[in-house]
Protein backbone atom coordinates (compact mmCIF):
# COMPACT_ATOMS: atom_id res chain seq x y z
CA UNK A 1 0.00 0.00 0.00
CA UNK A 2 1.52 3.30 -1.04
CA UNK A 3 0.35 6.44 0.61
CA UNK A 4 1.32 9.37 -1.54
CA UNK A 5 0.73 12.59 0.27
CA UNK A 6 0.21 15.78 -1.68
CA UNK A 7 0.63 18.92 0.38
CA UNK A 8 -2.35 21.14 -0.31
CA UNK A 9 -0.80 24.31 1.06
CA UNK A 10 -0.22 26.42 -2.05
CA UNK A 11 2.98 28.12 -0.90
CA UNK A 12 4.80 24.91 0.08
CA UNK A 13 3.65 23.14 -3.08
CA UNK A 14 4.86 26.07 -5.19
CA UNK A 15 8.21 26.13 -3.36
CA UNK A 16 8.88 22.43 -3.91
CA UNK A 17 7.80 22.55 -7.57
CA UNK A 18 10.07 25.55 -8.23
CA UNK A 19 13.02 24.54 -6.06
CA UNK A 20 15.49 25.33 -8.88
CA UNK A 21 15.08 29.08 -8.34
CA UNK A 22 17.04 28.72 -5.10
CA UNK A 23 20.80 28.25 -4.83
CA UNK A 24 22.36 24.86 -4.05
CA UNK A 25 22.53 25.45 -0.28
CA UNK A 26 18.82 26.18 -0.01
CA UNK A 27 18.00 23.21 -2.25
CA UNK A 28 20.03 20.96 0.05
CA UNK A 29 18.27 22.43 3.06
CA UNK A 30 14.82 21.83 1.49
CA UNK A 31 15.82 18.26 0.66
CA UNK A 32 17.11 17.72 4.20
CA UNK A 33 13.89 19.09 5.76
CA UNK A 34 11.78 16.86 3.51
CA UNK A 35 13.82 13.73 4.22
CA UNK A 36 13.83 14.41 7.97
CA UNK A 37 10.02 14.64 7.91
CA UNK A 38 9.77 11.45 5.83
CA UNK A 39 11.89 9.66 8.44
CA UNK A 40 9.67 10.93 11.26
CA UNK A 41 6.55 9.79 9.40
CA UNK A 42 8.10 6.35 8.90
CA UNK A 43 9.09 6.04 12.56
CA UNK A 44 5.64 7.25 13.66
CA UNK A 45 3.93 4.69 11.44
CA UNK A 46 6.15 1.89 12.79
CA UNK A 47 5.32 2.92 16.36
CA UNK A 48 1.58 2.79 15.62
CA UNK A 49 1.62 -0.72 14.14
CA UNK A 50 1.02 -3.48 16.64
CA UNK A 51 3.57 -6.20 16.18
CA UNK A 52 3.96 -9.70 17.53
CA UNK A 53 7.53 -9.86 16.31
CA UNK A 54 8.90 -10.50 12.85
CA UNK A 55 7.05 -13.43 11.30
CA UNK A 56 8.03 -15.08 8.04
CA UNK A 57 6.12 -17.35 5.68
CA UNK A 58 7.41 -20.68 4.40
CA UNK A 59 9.38 -18.88 1.67
CA UNK A 60 11.17 -16.68 4.22
CA UNK A 61 9.24 -13.51 3.32
CA UNK A 62 8.51 -11.12 6.17
CA UNK A 63 4.81 -10.82 6.93
CA UNK A 64 4.68 -8.13 9.60
CA UNK A 65 3.86 -4.53 8.72
CA UNK A 66 6.50 -2.86 10.87
CA UNK A 67 9.49 -4.29 9.00
CA UNK A 68 7.91 -3.58 5.60
CA UNK A 69 7.33 0.19 6.00
CA UNK A 70 9.69 1.87 3.54
CA UNK A 71 10.72 5.39 2.51
CA UNK A 72 11.62 6.78 -0.91
CA UNK A 73 13.67 9.82 -0.04
CA UNK A 74 13.49 13.16 -1.83
CA UNK A 75 16.42 13.85 -4.15
CA UNK A 76 16.14 17.28 -5.74
CA UNK A 77 19.10 16.68 -8.04
CA UNK A 78 17.18 13.77 -9.61
CA UNK A 79 13.94 15.73 -9.87
CA UNK A 80 12.20 14.15 -6.86
CA UNK A 81 10.95 17.12 -4.85
CA UNK A 82 8.94 14.89 -2.52
CA UNK A 83 9.16 11.43 -1.11
CA UNK A 84 6.90 8.49 -0.35
CA UNK A 85 6.36 6.49 2.81
CA UNK A 86 4.63 3.17 2.14
CA UNK A 87 4.21 -0.36 3.38
CA UNK A 88 5.25 -3.18 1.08
CA UNK A 89 2.98 -5.65 2.89
CA UNK A 90 0.09 -6.62 0.62
CA UNK A 91 -2.41 -6.48 3.50
CA UNK A 92 -1.50 -2.95 4.69
CA UNK A 93 -4.67 -1.36 3.37
CA UNK A 94 -6.76 -3.91 5.26
CA UNK A 95 -5.15 -2.82 8.54
CA UNK A 96 -5.21 0.92 7.75
CA UNK A 97 -8.85 1.05 6.60
CA UNK A 98 -10.37 -2.12 8.13
CA UNK A 99 -12.60 -4.66 6.40
CA UNK A 100 -16.31 -5.36 6.16
CA UNK A 101 -17.84 -8.67 7.11
CA UNK A 102 -17.24 -11.20 4.31
CA UNK A 103 -17.33 -14.88 3.41
CA UNK A 104 -14.10 -16.89 3.05
CA UNK A 105 -14.22 -19.93 0.81
CA UNK A 106 -11.21 -22.20 1.39
CA UNK A 107 -9.53 -23.54 -1.75
CA UNK A 108 -8.78 -26.92 -0.17
CA UNK A 109 -11.16 -29.15 1.73
CA UNK A 110 -10.24 -27.84 5.19
CA UNK A 111 -8.28 -24.99 6.74
CA UNK A 112 -6.79 -24.69 10.19
CA UNK A 113 -7.97 -21.79 12.37
CA UNK A 114 -6.18 -21.82 15.70
CA UNK A 115 -6.24 -25.46 16.81
CA UNK A 116 -9.41 -26.36 14.87
CA UNK A 117 -9.85 -27.65 11.32
CA UNK A 118 -12.79 -26.07 9.46
CA UNK A 119 -14.32 -26.89 6.09
CA UNK A 120 -16.79 -25.04 3.92
CA UNK A 121 -17.46 -21.31 3.72
CA UNK A 122 -16.50 -19.24 6.77
CA UNK A 123 -18.02 -15.91 7.74
CA UNK A 124 -15.29 -13.45 8.73
CA UNK A 125 -16.69 -10.73 11.02
CA UNK A 126 -14.49 -8.02 9.50
CA UNK A 127 -12.02 -5.82 11.33
CA UNK A 128 -11.90 -2.30 12.65
CA UNK A 129 -9.54 0.20 11.01
CA UNK A 130 -6.18 0.58 12.76
CA UNK A 131 -4.62 3.51 10.91
CA UNK A 132 -0.86 3.87 11.15
CA UNK A 133 0.29 5.86 8.08
CA UNK A 134 -2.25 8.68 8.03
CA UNK A 135 -1.90 9.64 11.73
CA UNK A 136 1.90 9.61 11.40
CA UNK A 137 1.64 11.98 8.44
CA UNK A 138 -0.88 14.27 10.14
CA UNK A 139 1.36 14.53 13.21
CA UNK A 140 4.37 15.63 11.13
CA UNK A 141 2.56 17.76 8.53
CA UNK A 142 2.51 21.10 10.37
CA UNK A 143 6.15 20.83 11.44
CA UNK A 144 7.18 20.06 7.84
CA UNK A 145 5.24 23.00 6.40
CA UNK A 146 6.58 25.39 9.04
CA UNK A 147 10.18 24.26 8.44
CA UNK A 148 9.89 24.71 4.65
CA UNK A 149 8.37 28.16 5.07
CA UNK A 150 11.07 29.17 7.58
CA UNK A 151 13.88 28.03 5.27
CA UNK A 152 12.49 30.00 2.32
CA UNK A 153 11.71 33.03 4.50
CA UNK A 154 15.30 33.06 5.81
CA UNK A 155 16.66 32.89 2.23
CA UNK A 156 14.41 35.64 0.89
CA UNK A 157 15.23 37.92 3.83
CA UNK A 158 18.97 37.43 3.16
CA UNK A 159 18.52 38.69 -0.39
CA UNK A 160 16.77 41.90 0.67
Amino acid sequence: MKMSVAVDIKTVKAIMQNHKIFDQNVQKQLEKITNRSLGKISRGAKQRVSSRGVRVNSGGRKLDLKSRITVQRAKLSKGRAGGIVWSKAPHSHLVEFGTKSHILVPEGKTIKIGDNFVSGPIKHPGSKPKPFLQPAYLQERKVYIDNIKAAVRAETEKKR
